[in-house]
């Protein structure tokens, strides 16, 4: 039952994951960015890690810089979140639940953003050109 539901709530997040990210507009140059999901196989462009323990260190106090501020991509590039904390952590505009990652493949140009309790200043804004 327990392998049951952490299925059932992995695949409401990839659902969830890839309805907001789809859905979040380019304000410069008003059309939609969108992104396609990766086989785990697949190689990514940008691959960062939320190690165990960063939940903690940040109920402590520390400040933790694990994602840029902001990251330039192209379309045809690749990120992979993938999440070894015990906490679910929003980062930027995806939401990578704990134990699970997230990999995602940038298919137009524009710009996702959102607030990161783990990138620099607190935000993690993705820009992608063609």
């Amino acid at each position: 039952m327990n392998g049951l539901r952490h299925f059932g709530r992995a695949l409401l997040l990839v659902s969830v994951v890839v309805v907001c990210a789809a859905c979040v507009g380019n304000e410069r140059a008003g059309s939609t960015v969108q992104v396609g999901l990766l086989e785990d196989s697949e190689q990514t462009t940008y691959e960062y890690l939320v190690p165990l323990g960063t939940g903690a260190r940040l109920d402590d106090g520390e400040v933790i810089e694990l994602m840029p501020a902001v990251l330039d991509v192209r379309v045809g590039e690749s990120i992979r979140i993938v999440n070894d904390d015990i906490r679910d952590f929003r980062v930027g505009p995806f939401f990578v639940a704990a134990g699970q990652r997230l990999a995602m493949r940038f298919t137009h140009p524009g710009e996702l953003s959102g607030e990161c309790a783990i990138g620099a200043g607190g935000q993690f804004v993705i820009i992608v050109s063609e």
